[in-house]
């Protein structure tokens, strides 16, 4: 117990003296990698500061030139912006030959638009409600002269087939459907007429788009192949200009030409349902008032 007890204080005085040396080691070692941190962190300071304050100075630098430059630009702009029309020229320009073939089509395009949308929505719509309660009244009152007068008076493809059943009232209600088809067959391409041009239109207007764009690729890898090296730029610029313009304008022009072809279109179906019913109701009408009479 003795020789024991003896071997662990031995022991803990060993660990203590070793504590011992080390805290003064540390604490030596410490103020020294701290000189020596402190003189690196020193030394490397400087320089970055200067880095940073010459890159603060040449950064405000170009701020300030930016700023002017961009001051002047938009006075510039303010004085001499280019405008909407010259823009448009300069596009056309651009284009190569392929932009008047489309603008052909644009002009046509907008003609027979502005013809059909005339004809369809003040022409030949007569509000056919209003239109059949007062031929309906002067039927029932037995006045078909006045049906046939109201009918007259208007120009649009359903009084016209009114009108036609009307005059043939006293014939058979054979009579008055033939009257009726025959007039129908007259009217009817009143109200589709030259919509197809429409639709021609737009798809030719994008294939000479596209055909446009061909030959300025063409153009363009064709002369680049055999330009200069000074040239070559401009050149593939141009060629890719006249690419990328006849297209755009292709689709400009057949984009709204479909949109209005089918606007149309629709509009003209609805007068075609229109006539085929109100045809119906007024044959129905006078074969009740020839049974009645």
């Amino acid at each position: 117990m003795p020789r024991s007890l003896m071997l662990t204080l031995l022991i803990s005085l060993f660990a203590a003296s070793g504590m011992s040396f080390a805290q003064p080691a540390d604490s030596t070692a410490s103020p020294d990698s701290a000189v020596v941190d402190s003189a690196a962190v020193d030394s490397t300071a400087m320089p970055d500061t200067a880095a940073i304050d010459t890159a603060g100075a040449a950064a405000l630098d170009s701020l300030a030139a930016d700023s002017t430059a961009a001051d002047s630009t938009a006075q510039a702009g303010d004085g001499g912006g280019i405008g909407f029309v010259p823009m448009v020229a300069k596009f056309f320009r651009e284009g190569g030959f392929a932009m008047w073939p489309i603008l052909f089509f644009l002009a046509i395009g907008l003609a027979v638009s502005i013809e059909r949308f005339i004809f369809l929505y003040f022409k030949a719509n007569i509000r056919p409600e209003d239109f059949m309660a007062k031929v309906a009244d002067l039927i029932r009152k037995g006045s078909i002269e006045g049906a046939i007068a109201t009918s007259s008076d208007e120009d649009a493809p359903l009084a016209r087939i009114i009108e036609a059943a009307l005059r043939n009232y006293r014939g058979t209600e054979r009579d008055i459907q033939n009257a009726v088809d025959e007039m129908a067959l007259a009217e009817l391409p009143r109200l589709n007429a030259r919509l197809s041009y429409l639709a021609v239109i737009a798809n030719v207007s994008t294939m000479t788009g596209l055909l446009g764009t061909i030959f300025g690729l063409i153009q363009a890898f064709g002369a680049v192949s055999v330009a200069d090296p000074e040239t070559k730029g401009r050149i593939l610029a141009n060629g890719i200009a006249v690419a990328m313009n006849t297209t755009a304008f292709g689709l400009i022009v057949a984009i709204p030409t479909l949109i209005i072809h089918s606007f149309l279109s629709a509009k003209a179906d609805q007068l075609i349902d229109d006539i085929d019913r109100y045809s119906v109701m007024v044959i129905n009408m006078l074969a009740q008032a020839r049974k009645e009479a």
